[in-house]
């Protein structure tokens, strides 16, 4: 997590991002639009300090969202098995564990989403039960340049065929102490599933 006077930076570099995309999406003026690009690219380059990402890429991250700045949207599935082991998958990218999520897309659901991620990372189809947690990250946590929310549900297995896809390394049912390498915050929400799951055990 940031410090405070990271923070306090941070802060600073998201109203002039926010400035700065807004200005580039709206502004039809060509000195406004230069002004607007060159406070994208300082704000990026200080963005690429903080994140540890290069300065190109975070400047590209921040042109796909053009128009109204508001938060990601990310979305994951809680699927645990009768003896309490919980569905994850290891990423590709980084070898780190996590459940199956990803973000959620334009013309769906968070529903739908997550039927659609699942399925794609681990070859099940879901049936999407009760929102269970509600998380988010601010810029410069994990290294992150965004301000996401994450939207975790639990989720029931009604069809398809465990598998191993591109998007991941090993996949299988694990009971959470057992797992040492966590994607992001993802252990947190292993926590929160499992607590969900003893909590529904107890009330029969």
């Amino acid at each position: 997590m940031a410090n405070d006077d990271t923070l306090s930076i941070i802060e600073l570099l998201e109203e002039l991002r926010a400035i700065a995309q807004l200005g580039l999406n709206y502004s039809k003026d060509v000195y406004d639009r230069e002004r607007y690009e060159r406070l994208l690219a300082l704000a990026s380059a200080q963005y690429s300090a903080l994140c540890s990402l290069p300065s190109s890429e975070v400047e590209k991250r921040f042109r796909t969202e053009l128009g109204y700045i508001t938060p990601k949207v990310g979305v994951s599935a809680a699927i645990l098995n009768d003896q309490g082991q919980l569905l994850l998958v290891q990423r590709t990218d980084d070898s780190t564990w996590c459940l199956p999520c990803g973000w959620a897309e334009v013309r769906e659901t968070p529903q739908q989403s997550i039927v659609r991620e699942v399925l794609e990372e681990t070859g099940l189809l879901v049936e999407v039960g009760s929102l269970i947690r509600l998380g988010w990250r601010m810029p410069g946590d994990f290294g992150q340049p965004h301000t996401t929310y994450h939207l975790q549900f639990y989720c029931t297995v009604v069809g398809g065929t465990l598998l191993e896809l591109h998007e991941t390394t090993k996949i299988g049912y694990y009971y959470i102490w057992s797992i040492n390498r966590w994607h992001l915050d993802h252990q947190v929400e292993a926590e929160a599933a499992h607590q969900y799951w003893r909590n529904q055990r107890s009330q029969g």
